[in-house]
C-alpha cells in the first residue's frame, strides 16, 4: 500500500515537472519568434537609413560600425545585420515578406549573400522566384538552392567567384612556445585537386611495431615529405644547423688533464668530437672545430667537415632505399643516416656500420631506448626497449 502510494506521489511531481518545463519551452518558442520579428523590422528600419550619411553625421565610420557599438555585438554581427538591412533597403518585396513573416530570417541572411556584389543585376530579375522559394523552403534546403542558381544563371558571377578565391589564396602558421605550430589554408578549386592528390597515402600496414599512422596523421608527414623533396637527388631535403659552442673541460665532462689534452689534439687536427652525450646530436650531422685562447683570441676555425663522406652516404642510400626500422616504409630522401654503433663508443663510419633512418625513428632509437643490430646476413634488426 504504502508503495502505491510512493508510485502516485512520484507520477505526480513527475508530471508536474513536465508541465513546467513544457511551459517554459512555449514561453522561450514565442521569445525566439518575438525577437527575430523585431529584429526584422529593425533591418527594415535600418535599410532606409543605411545609405543616409547618418552613421558619419553621428560620428562613426560606417553604419556597420554605429550598430555593434551601441549594441554591444562583435564586428561580423554587425556587418552581417547591415547587410541584409541594405539587402532589404534595395528590395522592397523582400523586405514586405519579411515584416509579414513569410520569409524567415535565415532565409533573408541567404537572399542577401545572393545579391551581393556582381549579381545586384541579375538578381533583381529572379527576386520573385527566389522569394517563392525562399517562402516555401526550410534554410537548409533553399542555401542548397541558391548556390545552384549561381552557377546555372550567371557565368560573369562564377567568374567573378574564380578570380575572388584565388585572390584570397592564403597559408597561416602561428608557433607554439615549444617550436611546434598549427595553420590554416585556403586554396583555389585547382590548387585544391593539386593538394589534395599529393598529400593522399595509403594506410599503413597493420602488425608492425609502431602503431598505424591515423589519416590526419599521414597527411602531415605527406606534406612534410614534399617539402623535403625538392630535388630528385640526394641534394633533396633540409639540413639543420647547429653551432655549439663549450669549453673542452664541459665537452669531457671532467678536469683530468689526461682527458683534456686528447680533446685539445683531436680538435686541433679536425677530428671526431668524442665527448659525452653528443651521439645523437652528431649522428649524421658535419662538425668543425673552432679552437681559442681565451675569449677573444680564435686559433684554429676550420671549414664544416661531413662525417659520412658523399660517395659513402650515396652508397648506403641506394642500398637501404628506405627507412630500415620494421614496417617503416619512408623513402630515403627523408632519412638520415644512423651508425649502429655510436661514434662516442667506437663505431667506425663505414657501410656495414650505418643504415637509414626516418626522422622519426632516428629520434625513437637515440631518445627512447630502442636498439639496432645488423644480423650476418645484412638485416636490420630492432629490439624493444
Amino acid at each position: 500500500m504504502l508503495l502505491s502510494a510512493d508510485t502516485e506521489q512520484t507520477q505526480v511531481r513527475r508530471s508536474g515537472r513536465a508541465t513546467v518545463c513544457a511551459a517554459d519551452l512555449d514561453d522561450a518558442l514565442k521569445l525566439l519568434a518575438e525577437s527575430d520579428a523585431l529584429r526584422s523590422q529593425a533591418a527594415v528600419l535600418i535599410g532606409g537609413l543605411a545609405d543616409s550619411g547618418l552613421a558619419e553625421f553621428l560620428g562613426y565610420v560606417s553604419m556597420e560600425r554605429l550598430v555593434a557599438h551601441c549594441n554591444d555585438w562583435r564586428n561580423t554581427g554587425a556587418r552581417d545585420f547591415v547587410r541584409v538591412a541594405r539587402f532589404l533597403g534595395a528590395h522592397p518585396l523582400s523586405a514586405a515578406a519579411l515584416q509579414d513573416g513569410r520569409l524567415s530570417w535565415a532565409n533573408a541572411e541567404t537572399l542577401a549573400r545572393a545579391a551581393h556584389g556582381d549579381r545586384v543585376t541579375v538578381f533583381a530579375e529572379y527576386e520573385e522566384q527566389l522569394l517563392a522559394a525562399a517562402v516555401a523552403c526550410p534554410p537548409e534546403k533553399f542555401d542548397r538552392l541558391v548556390l545552384t542558381w549561381r552557377a546555372r544563371v550567371d557565368a560573369q558571377a562564377d567568374a567573378a567567384d574564380a578570380e575572388r578565391v584565388w585572390r584570397e589564396r592564403s597559408l597561416t602558421m602561428q608557433l607554439a612556445f615549444d617550436g611546434s605550430c598549427h595553420g590554416r589554408f585556403r586554396l583555389d578549386p585547382v590548387a585544391t585537386e593539386i593538394v589534395a592528390s599529393a598529400l593522399e597515402t595509403p594506410p599503413d600496414p597493420a602488425g608492425v611495431l609502431t602503431e598505424p599512422r591515423t589519416l590526419a596523421q599521414r597527411r602531415a608527414d605527406a606534406l612534410v615529405e614534399l617539402c623535403l623533396n625538392k630535388s630528385s637527388g640526394d641534394s633533396g631535403g633540409t639540413k639543420t644547423a647547429v653551432d655549439v659552442v663549450v669549453d673542452i673541460e664541459t665537452l669531457a665532462g671532467t678536469n683530468d688533464p689526461i682527458v683534456v689534452s686528447r680533446l685539445r689534439q683531436e680538435l686541433g687536427r679536425g677530428g671526431p668530437i668524442s665527448g659525452p652525450g653528443l651521439d645523437r646530436l652528431l649522428c649524421d650531422a658535419s662538425f668543425r672545430s673552432l679552437v681559442t685562447d681565451g675569449k677573444h683570441t680564435v686559433l684554429a676555425y676550420n671549414r664544416a667537415t661531413p662525417d659520412i663522406p658523399p660517395a659513402l652516404r650515396r652508397a648506403v642510400k641506394l642500398r637501404d632505399c628506405g627507412c630500415t626500422f620494421t614496417g617503416c616504409d619512408r623513402p630515403a630522401h627523408w632519412c638520415d643516416l644512423h651508425h649502429i654503433i655510436p661514434r662516442n663508443r667506437g663505431g667506425p663510419t663505414t657501410a656495414a656500420n650505418l643504415t637509414l633512418l626516418c626522422r622519426f625513428h632516428h629520434t625513437t632509437i637515440h631518445e627512447g631506448g630502442w636498439q639496432l643490430t645488423r644480423a650476418p646476413n645484412g638485416t636490420i634488426q630492432v629490439t624493444t626497449p
